[in-house]
């Protein structure tokens, strides 16, 4: 895993208690909103009232009387109010609250008294308690922010280590079973959610792993022992029997053709099963060319053999050298063993490598399968197959074409 790391606990405190601070702050905001919504429509009614007592005064008496409470007053024009007031009026007719500049709130409400508009005033500096009783609120609120921040705490620290706790208990379990090699044993009283779930599907895919990679390791055991120890045995008796003249030279020179090939197909066969061949590294191709080429023990032998290489020195791949340079032997031992002539052309283009020989007209197509080979070959048909399997592994692309007189085999790198 790459990144910063996280705890899932932290996470989950940080989402809870984050969650009820903005909630809390939600719900205080919309209180205070709230208390100063109802105190200025009470006002408001207020107004209306006493608006509504002196239309009823003018429309029986005929008279413009003065308004009952002491803090309203009736104004002919909306000249005779404060400049203030009479700016805000004229950018915002509807508006019914104003503020003075002795940091005052007025409410005024139009009267309509014998076809002339006059304008009811309410001075309501004074009885405005919201404004006033804020300041001795905040340390409650401060109170309650600290009792629900508490309470969100608590929950997320319960909340984090029911979920928290037994990943842990499993995380360990893992990393015991993965030191010691030994199987997972799961820890007890794991919830029957999906963490016990997890941890059953887990164990159940580790366990399969441990096994297939115990197979792997006996499989890597046996055929080191069941293989190597044999083909040298074979490669020495055959040696003696070469010397008590027991075999003919073709069939010493086919005895011995025979334990070569299943020498290197024992090679290539560990090599892949090698927890090494995954390890990669940038390679020159020529480079690794050149000393496949020198060090062939059969080629070195062939004076007659043309060998037409073109491939830039600069040119390189990311590729483990063991799996490289055994395609590269495959390839050249294929070539020795199966061309009608001895040629072969090998000529990078782009990002693939081309490999061109002469070959007969019953060539197989499906050379790269195993046991396929053609009808006048001595070896074993595993050839072209195990370098079909170094190209799956290193995830590079092999195609072989068969045009008589011509085989050519195609290794797509990129």
């Amino acid at each position: 895993m790459t990144g910063k790391s996280t705890s899932i606990n932290r996470t989950l405190q940080t989402a809870v208690v984050s969650f009820a601070l903005i909630l809390a702050v939600c719900l205080v905001g919309l209180l205070i909103a709230y208390a100063y919504v109802v105190e200025d429509n009470v006002f408001n009614r207020l107004v209306n009232s006493e608006a509504t007592y002196l239309e009823q005064v003018y429309a029986e008496q005929d008279r413009i009387t003065q308004p009952r409470f002491p803090f309203m007053t009736v104004y002919a024009s909306w000249h005779e109010l404060p400049a203030s007031v009479y700016e805000l009026r004229e950018r915002s007719p509807e508006r019914v609250e104003f503020p003075t500049a002795t940091g005052g709130t007025l409410h005024v409400q139009t009267l309509q008294l014998g076809g002339n508009e006059w304008i009811l005033v309410a001075d309501v500096t004074g009885f405005e308690v919201s404004r006033d009783y804020l300041p001795r609120l905040v340390p409650w609120i401060g109170l309650i922010f600290a009792i629900v921040l508490g309470a969100a705490w608590l929950l997320s620290f319960y909340l984090g280590r029911s979920i928290t706790q037994p990943l842990t208990r499993l995380s360990n379990s893992f990393k015991q079973s993965s030191d010691t090699a030994a199987p997972i044993e799961l820890p007890q009283h794991l919830p029957p959610n999906e963490i016990g779930y997890l941890a059953d599907v887990v164990k159940s895919s580790v366990d399969k792993l441990q096994a297939a990679l115990q197979r792997e390791a006996d499989f890597t055991r046996d055929i080191s022992h069941e293989l190597r120890t044999p083909t040298t045995v074979l490669k020495f008796l055959v040696e003696r029997v070469d010397d008590a003249k027991g075999l003919t030279a073709q069939q010493g020179k086919q005895l011995r053709e025979m334990v070569t090939r299943i020498e290197e197909t024992t090679t290539v066969l560990l090599a892949l099963a090698r927890e090494e061949s995954v390890q990669t590294e940038s390679l020159s191709l020529l480079a690794e060319l050149e000393s496949c080429v020198v060090s062939h023990r059969k080629l070195s032998g062939l004076d007659d053999f043309e060998l037409h290489i073109n491939v830039p020195s600069s040119y390189r791949i990311q590729a483990n050298q063991n799996l490289l340079q055994l395609i590269l032997t495959n390839l050249i031992n294929n070539a020795i063993l199966h061309a009608s002539e001895p040629v072969l052309h090998i000529e990078l283009k782009g990002h693939a490598l081309h490999w061109s020989n002469p070959v007969g007209d019953q060539t197989p197509e499906n050379v790269t399968e195993s046991s396929v080979k053609g009808p006048a070959s001595r070896g074993l048909g595993q050839g072209l197959h195990l370098v079909k399997r170094i190209c799956e592994l290193s995830q590079w692309q092999l195609e072989t074409v068969v045009e008589p007189p011509i085989f050519r085999v195609v290794v797509q790198f990129k």
